[in-house]
């Protein structure tokens, strides 16, 4: 049998919305999946800091992906490190080819065809250029030390279930993740999410948007803190990634 979902009757449109907007859509991201599984493991409910300090990550896609929207300045940020970063990904010529002809910060709406769960995504950058294949991508700053500790990182931060979330949504040939060091050497570490990696990814979600139609299955020593977690989703707090 094959390990891929069925496929939906249709890929979702790309949308182009505010980041508020999106936000706001009434449908389960990766990120909610995030919460599910961090209430699953025992870990206290993730809080939005509400310092108002603009992250070091949400500033370096702005400036790869939305340059013009770029605000300098901002506190407790190097812009010149950021700048750095970016023409950093540039000199790779099969990604600044991708971010030439793509189109970046997209979201879609879509409904997983096995749970029927109503869900959502924003992606970095989408390819869908004819005779090509139909190409995300997704960029992570990182502390990693080289490409092996990236691609160990993508499984223990879930990027690998990201990488699957996204790919089986939007009926795409290809998943990119690239670790982006913030660190020097400022290296940067494109993967193309293999096969077995996407499977565990897929496991993943797939594990979880089936616990929060049934959170009641959740083991007993943590079924109140996972059933709070769905139904804190199933109310529509609204998340993004």
């Amino acid at each position: 049998m094959s390990d891929l979902p069925p496929a939906s009757a249709a890929r979702p449109d790309l949308l182009r919305v505010s980041y508020d907007d999106y936000r706001a859509l009434p449908a389960i991201a990766n990120s909610d999946l995030s919460r599910l599984r961090d209430a699953l493991d025992g870990r206290p409910p993730r809080t939005d800091s509400g310092s108002g300090a603009l992250s070091f990550g949400t500033a370096f896609h702005t400036a790869l992906l939305e340059p013009a929207d770029y605000q300098p300045g901002q506190p407790g940020l190097n812009d010149t490190l950021i700048w750095w970063l970016v023409e950093g990904v540039k000199l790779n010529t099969e990604l600044n080819r991708l971010l030439e002809q793509g189109v970046t910060e997209r979201s879609a709406v879509f409904s997983e065809p096995t749970t029927g769960t109503l869900c959502k995504l924003r992606a970095d950058l989408v390819l869908n250029q004819p005779g090509q294949p139909y190409t995300v991508v997704d960029f992570k700053t990182t502390l990693a030390r080289d490409a092996d500790h990236f691609r160990l990182q993508c499984s223990h931060y879930d990027y690998d279930r990201q990488a699957a979330f996204y790919l089986d949504a939007l009926q795409a040939d290809r998943f990119l993740l690239v670790g982006v060091q913030k660190v020097e050497p400022f290296g940067v570490f494109p993967l193309e999410v293999p096969p077995d990696m996407l499977a565990e990814g897929r496991r993943k979600y797939m594990h979880l948007l089936k616990l929060l139609r049934a959170p009641a299955t959740a083991p007993a020593y943590r079924a109140e803190a996972v059933q709070a977690a769905a139904a804190a989703l199933g109310h529509g707090h609204p998340s993004a990634g």
